[in-house]
């Protein structure tokens, strides 16, 4: 399973800013990857890992903030298509090679 987290997050005030930054980093301490501005992805073994993360995670959403978690499986993530500039970029990760145990 492959979770895909999009917000947008108003930062209107120094406390706002402040509650961006503590979601953020609690998307990057449950190991998502970033892929864009706003957007965050992570691979999981089991539908259960991954209903157990965006359950703590939602402790951590600012107030005012939307958030989506889209869970889809390898399949449909491997279908999806990605389209660059001439600049160099970063690329889709791929799923884990190793075996995830938790």
């Amino acid at each position: 399973m492959w979770v895909i987290a999009v917000y947008d997050c108003p930062m209107t005030s120094p406390e706002a800013r402040h509650d961006y930054t503590i979601f953020r980093k609690s998307l990057l301490r449950e190991n998502f990857i970033q892929l864009q501005n706003s957007l965050y992805v992570r691979h999981f073994p089991t539908l259960s890992a991954t209903e157990a993360v965006i359950a703590r995670l939602r402790f951590t959403i600012p107030n005012g903030a939307q958030i989506s978690f889209f869970i889809v499986t390898d399949k449909q993530y491997g279908m999806t298509k990605e389209f660059f500039g001439s600049k160099a970029t970063r690329k889709k990760p791929n799923a884990p090679e190793q075996i995830e145990l938790f």
